[in-house]
């Protein structure tokens, strides 16, 4: 996605989470918004088909989200300003605004095996401490790590894998 496209998504998300007056309210609304993008890209050939009027995409989506007239509204003005393809990303966006609100900060975690609870436990309490949060890890089984951890959090990559630690002395050695 282009860098355009980025900012153009991160100002409907910031719209859209605006509409949430609570944490409570705003969890709900993004929770809505990623199960409606995700039901949606089901039928994205016919939402992106020239063929299906504006009118016909719009009906259908009020018709999915009747219990919902803000998001069918919010889609809709997506369809009009023919930005529909954005939805996934803004879906994304509008999750990370969530996590801002509730002072959440997201990690990817990879390690050679499963870890133990205790040990994914302790991951999140030394990040939480070092990033000053709450931490929501995913971790992720990559054998190709011979041991140790990679964590990805805030923007930053963290190499503690064997496999780095062993391509940094193969350097040294072949300076």
């Amino acid at each position: 996605m282009n860098s355009s496209k980025r900012i153009v998504a991160q100002r409907y998300a910031s719209a859209y989470d605006a509409l949430s007056k609570t944490n409570e309210e705003a969890s709900q609304r993004s929770a809505l918004l990623n199960e409606v993008s995700a039901a949606l890209l089901t039928q994205q050939q016919t939402m992106e088909s020239p063929r299906l009027s504006l009118q016909s995409k719009k009906q259908a989506v009020r018709a999915a989200l009747s219990g919902a007239p803000e998001t069918a509204r919010f889609i809709e003005l997506l369809i009009d300003a023919k930005r529909y393809d954005l939805l996934p990303e803004i879906a994304r966006r509008v999750e990370d605004l969530l996590d801002q609100r509730l002072g959440i900060i997201r990690a990817q975690v990879f390690a050679a095996k499963q870890l133990s609870e205790a040990q994914k436990k302790q991951t999140q309490d030394v990040l939480a401490k070092r990033y000053g949060g709450s931490v929501k890890a995913e971790f992720i089984t990559d054998p190709r790590l011979l041991g140790g951890l990679k964590i990805r959090c805030c923007g930053e990559e963290i190499d503690g894998s064997l496999q780095h630690q062993l391509n940094k002395l193969q350097e040294e050695l072949t300076k």
